[in-house]
């Protein structure tokens, strides 16, 4: 039985997690028992700062939570919607289609501007509290789930219909 060039890479890639994250562990785990690490603490807890802000309290760790996770859907449609748009419309030089080049740039400058957004709030987030990961990593595959359902559906609608 032979993969694809996809399934390879996607089997090397997670084979770097797995090796990555048994090391982390190890590492943490250790770390935990000598020290009083403040990153490794879950909930709200008087050192878990945002943006210069004490996460102190259980009503401001949820809107912490619920903008992660909102945020991490954002993300996932951005990438998966938006920079596949541009991809396949915009930078496709093969495509010929007839372009809306206000659509173009407004999509294209929302896109990269919310890039930078992210970066910085997703760096703020996720240096301060392992379980902001978690949050992160949890919508992320919810979204993608959703999304790739999606596409695929339209790919069998599309298929459902040429075969008729």
């Amino acid at each position: 039985m032979s993969f694809s060039f996809e399934i390879n890479m996607g089997c090397i890639i997670g084979g770097w997690m797995i090796i990555t994250i048994f090391l982390l562990a190890y590492t943490i785990i250790n770390n935990i028992l000598y020290t009083d690490s403040h990153v490794f603490r879950i909930g709200p807890n008087p050192d878990f700062y945002i943006l210069g802000i004490s996460i102190d309290t259980f009503p401001k760790y949820g809107i912490i939570v619920s903008f992660c996770f909102i945020n991490s859907g954002i993300r996932s449609i951005n990438g998966n919607v938006l920079h596949s748009w541009i991809i396949n419309e915009v930078q496709d030089i093969k495509n010929k289609n007839p372009m809306n080049y206000k659509k173009a740039y407004v999509i294209s400058f929302i896109s990269i501007i919310y890039n930078w957004f992210d970066f910085f709030m997703y760096m703020n987030i996720l240096l301060s509290q392992i379980d902001m990961l978690f949050v992160e990593i949890l919508s992320d595959l919810i979204m993608n789930f959703y999304l790739t359902k999606h596409y695929l559906h339209l790919k069998c609608v599309d298929v459902d219909a040429d075969l008729t």
